[in-house]
């Protein structure tokens, strides 16, 4: 009896920080920054990458509070 294995390459994603020409910034997830440079949603509206840096947009405070009001609005 034949068993195959497989081994699955799974890519760990990080957070990265994308600024634009004009200054935006953005959250972007990617393994690298070649793949955030690839597959950044801008591109196809014609926004210009300034930059891209590892990191969060917002601390874990500013996310939450982000959350609670996102959760908030939907309720009313």
């Amino acid at each position: 009896m034949l068993k195959m294995c497989y081994i699955i390459l799974m890519k760990h994603e990080k957070d990265f920080i994308v600024t634009t020409s004009n200054g935006t910034r953005w959250a972007a997830t990617g393994a690298s920054f070649a793949d955030v440079r690839n597959n950044f949603f801008g591109n196809k509206i014609g926004l210009k990458i300034e930059s891209i840096a590892l990191g969060e947009l917002f601390t874990y405070e500013e996310s939450e509070e982000l959350r609670r009001e996102k959760i908030k609005e939907s309720c009313r």
